[in-house]
Formats: C-alpha cells, structure tokens, sequence
C-alpha cells in the first residue's frame, strides 16, 4: 500500500470561514485562530471545515477494500479501470507456467493484496488466489473474452488503485469510523497512512480523536 498527498488546501481556509460566519477578521494564523479552530470542533461546527481539502493518490489497495471505502459518499473517486489492469495479466507469461507454491506466491503478490495469514492458510490462499488468476488468463488468451466479462473472475484481493479527494469534515468522520479495531484491517491501515501524510500543521484539527 502507498499513499501520497498530491494536493492540499491550506488550513486558513478554515479559519477564514469561520471569521465570516462571525463576523470577524484575522490577519494570518495565530494563537486566537487556533483556539477557534478548538471551539470550532468542540461545538460541533464543523460545516466551515468543508471548504478545505485533500487529494491523495493511493495504490496497492484490495477490490475489497475499495467496496468499503466508496461508502463514504462525501468524497471524490476516480479508479484505475480494470480494463487497463487485466492487459497486464495476458502480457505475464508467468502465469501460465506457475506449477508449485513458490511460482504461486510471486505471482499472487504481484496483483493481490495478501492478508495476515499464516501456515496452511496462508499457503491455501496462495493456491487458490494463484488459481483465480491462472483462469482470468486462460479466458483472456484462450476464449478471447472481452475485459468487461472476465472480471468477473477476479478475487477481491486483486490491487487496483485511485485517486480520492476528501474534505476535512468528511475525513474526520472517516477517521473516527475506519480507525476502529472493529473496521477491516486494510482500510485501517489506509486511513492511518491517510493521516501520517497529511501538513504537520493540520494534526490540530484530529488532536480530538486520538490517533497516534
């Protein structure tokens, strides 16, 4: 998994907003702004928080994952298309000749997110996520199905990638929901690399939730 901030709207933003709505001024950042900022998320005022944003480009995340993190609907998604993916898998030669568990595993890592498993298990899915691809090649090279029904055999861990766009309001609330031990574990990790990528000087509008 890899996340990179592309872009970032400066945290004035906020403060600019909320001088408005009460109807007051500042000139810059400073120690007054800050505790408004406090106030501003201890009341529970967060609508002025919509008017900054992120943008980061995140790669190396299951199709499963993705099922999850598109249900935060106050956000902006644009994915890599599968079309473009499995041309990747019929110029692999690799997939075809795989016959034991070490061929297996190269080729599993290269395309699917493999989750924390261990012993038989671990190898099993290994076998059987090796397998899945092994057909998605065969009906590529063999049948000449096009992309859009092949698909359809791909496992869930398979790794896709995209670009999300979020406001700080919308991230804060995914942040209270997906950090919890309760929540898939990929996209606990994701949302704590969300996180650690953001402006140092952004972490006063999270210090509440207790991240880190």
């Amino acid at each position: 998994m890899k996340v990179k901030l592309l872009d970032y709207d400066p945290i004035e933003k906020i403060v600019k907003a909320a001088r408005i709505s009460h109807g007051s001024e500042s000139d810059g950042m400073g120690p007054s702004d800050k505790g408004l900022l406090k106030k501003l998320i201890k009341w529970g005022h967060e609508s002025v928080f919509e008017h900054c944003s992120y943008s980061f480009k995140i790669e190396g995340v299951s199709r499963a994952l993705l099922q999850e993190l598109v249900r935060h609907r106050i956000a902006s998604y644009t994915v890599r298309s599968t079309r473009f993916t499995l041309k990747d898998i019929i110029k692999d030669k690799e997939i075809p000749e795989a016959e034991n568990l070490s061929d297996f595993r190269t080729i599993v890592e290269r395309y699917c997110v493999v989750p924390d498993l261990s012993g038989g298990a671990l190898n099993e899915f290994y076998t059987s996520t090796a397998v899945c691809l092994k057909n998605v090649y065969k009906f590529l090279s063999e049948y000449k199905l096009p992309n859009d029904l092949v698909k359809y055999l791909l496992p869930e861990s398979f790794k896709t990638e995209l670009m999300m766009s979020i406001n700080v309001r919308s991230f804060r609330n995914f942040l209270r929901q997906r950090t919890s031990k309760r929540a898939l574990w990929e996209i606990r990790a994701l949302v704590l690399e969300m996180y650690r990528v953001i402006p140092e000087d952004h972490r006063i509008l999270y210090e509440d939730l207790n991240l880190l």
